[in-house]
């Protein structure tokens, strides 16, 4: 990647994330906030998502030369069925155990539920762009790297039930933020390395 298409990337995706927090400020679909607040701390967000990538791009890279490839693509397998496990059950279980008055599994069912949706849609996209060897990466970053991002606020709802909102509007900016790096990252490619890519059919974000 050249200089001015990873500077690209990161004003761009700072644009879509203060945009999506702009949205979900205006919308007010769970907290009510000004339309700036949302800008700020959406630009915020982006450039965890961004931190996150090139989390993602170092695991991927080491992975690939330590382990074995389909070691590592279990290994995708497993660390995704954790995080599907503790977004959609055991938060709520551990929350209940602690505020059972508190404790509200739609909530908690419907926080891991719509960014798995999301992360679905977004590989098959990708499946559709780079190829089938890219759909579980794809998933794996989508949904692992969001929930990762996140963790600092999904944590409060363990000792904060009103954090719900909270988390939602988060969920919504990184989601739009790790779906738009995913879906652009492979565009900005030089050709060359794009065709090196077809044709050792490595599985690449």
């Amino acid at each position: 990647m050249r200089l001015n298409q990873f500077i690209f990337l990161l004003a761009s995706t700072v644009m879509v994330g203060a945009l999506a927090g702009v949205v979900t400020s205006i919308l007010g679909l769970w907290m009510h906030l000004p339309w700036y607040a949302g800008l700020v701390s959406g630009a915020f967000f982006s450039t965890t998502s961004l931190m996150g990538f090139w989390a993602y791009l170092t695991l991927n890279f080491v992975a690939r030369v330590t382990l074995p490839r389909r070691v590592w693509r279990w290994a995708q397998v497993v660390f995704l069925l954790m995080a599907i496990y503790d977004m959609l059950w055991w938060r709520y279980h551990l929350n209940a155990t602690v505020h059972a008055e508190h404790a509200a599994f739609r909530t908690y069912f419907f926080q891991g539920f719509w960014p798995l949706v999301a992360a679905v849609i977004g590989a098959y996209l990708k499946r559709r762009m780079s190829g089938s060897a890219s759909f579980l990466p794809a998933l794996f970053f989508l949904y692992v790297f969001t929930v990762i991002d996140s963790l600092p606020f999904i944590w409060l709802q363990y000792g904060w039930a009103q954090s719900g909102p909270l988390v939602n509007q988060i969920l919504i900016v990184m989601t739009v933020c790790n779906l738009y790096i995913t879906l652009i990252y492979g565009k900005l490619l030089t050709p060359g390395n794009q065709m090196q890519v077809k044709a050792a059919n490595k599985p690449s974000l």
